[in-house]
């Protein structure tokens, strides 16, 4: 399976690279990364081994499940990482559109992003400090994912992420390790929702 020799390829990288953002960094954590990254590569593959595009989906998974556990443990979101997950996606995507000769997709990818971009500051602007610029970055970098799809898959990843956020931060107020007004990583349940119309 290609996402197994992908994994474990990736995986010694991805342990690597999160290295400095592990509160206390041990062989034992470096371990289990590795060994999660395989894991999310099986089952990505297992999914999605079908797709022509099977490569960007491994890429979102990996990354953003990197970028989800920075978040959860610093409430940050490093540019870098988004760059990352962005490039990796647009490249297998506009290979393939090409490949198949359809170069209107990828101004559909571009034209998803530019709109949740700008519909993010829009918010940002109503609210002031409701969003984190991060997240609003996050939901940009993640639209061309969704774009590939069509626009009805982009209109419901930003639904399901926002519904899964505003779910987990009830989940956390509810058990009590969080109040109504306290401050929550919000990368984690925006990238679990936005998974859902993919699937």
């Amino acid at each position: 399976m290609a996402t197994v020799v992908w994994g474990l390829v990736a995986a010694p990288l991805v342990a690597v690279s999160l290295w400095s953002w592990l509160p206390r960094p041990s062989a034992w954590s470096l371990s289990s990364l590795a060994a999660a990254t395989v894991l999310l590569s099986a089952a990505v593959g297992r999914w999605f081994g079908e797709s022509p595009v099977l490569a960007a989906w491994w890429w979102l998974a990996v990354v953003g499940s990197a970028l989800a556990l920075i978040d959860s443990m610093h409430h940050r979101l490093p540019h870098p990482w988004l760059t990352i997950l962005l490039l990796g996606g647009a490249v297998v995507f506009a290979v393939e559109a090409m490949t198949i000769h359809q170069p209107q997709v990828v101004v559909r990818l571009v034209a998803a992003s530019i709109a949740v971009l700008a519909l993010g500051l829009l918010v940002q602007w109503l609210a002031p400090g409701q969003v984190g610029y991060g997240d609003t970055l996050l939901l940009t970098v993640v639209a061309p994912f969704w774009a590939w799809h069509g626009w009805s898959t982009v209109a419901a990843g930003l639904l399901c992420a926002h519904l899964v956020l505003g779910l987990l931060a009830c989940v956390a107020w509810i058990a009590g390790s969080r109040g109504p007004e306290a401050r929550i990583a919000a990368g984690p349940g925006l990238l679990l929702g936005a998974w859902l119309p993919l699937l």
